[in-house]
């Protein structure tokens, strides 16, 4: 195992999810909750591979669905499960037009990242029943404070860790010659 700070848990999660598609704003938002759950002694590392490979199989909330909430009607599942990251940054952005009242949401992909989201940023809790599968979550208000955990390290397979790295790498800028040749040390004379 590979023990990391849970700075470094939050930069890798947040790289990694770039690196699977996600914008670099809910990708931060996906570091924060990484290190909730790293912090809480969650399998983050798996949580975040898993959730990494099926970025792009995920569906947005779509405007039908988030009428059903605002309303407070019996949500109705798509084709595809819905993506925990984006629901989440909707309820966070539109709170108030939901309501007080619990909102229960059909077929979340990987509810528990719902979960983390909601509550590192607003102590909402969300009850899960399968947390690694999509299934439907009920959201209700909670601690008038965000959650946080005490723990400041946390620990990874070295094989998670190196298929994170796969979706972190793809942030990278590709080399080309003229950076090889004169990149940060790279020229003929480094004086630095």
């Amino acid at each position: 195992m590979i023990d990391l700070s849970l700075n470094e848990v939050e930069t890798i999660a947040a790289k990694a999810a770039r690196g699977a598609g996600f914008s670099w704003g809910l990708a931060d938002e996906i570091g924060r909750a990484a290190r909730l759950l790293a912090a809480r002694g969650e399998a983050w590392g798996e949580t975040m591979l898993a959730l990494a490979g099926a970025a792009q199989a995920f569906e947005p909330p779509t405007a039908e669905r988030v009428a059903l909430w605002r309303r407070g009607e019996r949500d109705s599942a798509g084709a595809r499960p819905l993506c925990p990251v984006r629901t989440a940054a909707f309820l966070l952005d539109d709170a108030a037009e939901i309501g007080p009242a619990p909102l229960r949401i059909a077929r979340v992909g990987l509810p528990i990242w719902l979960a983390a989201m909601l509550a590192y940023e607003s102590g909402w809790i969300v009850d899960v029943v399968e947390p690694l599968a999509a299934s439907d979550v009920t959201i209700r208000p909670g601690a008038t404070a965000p959650v946080r955990a005490q723990a400041r390290r946390a620990v990874i397979a070295p094989q998670i860790l190196t298929a994170l790295n796969d979706y972190v790498a793809r942030t990278y800028v590709p080399e080309s010659e003229r950076s090889r040749r004169h990149g940060a040390g790279g020229g003929t004379v480094d004086d630095e």
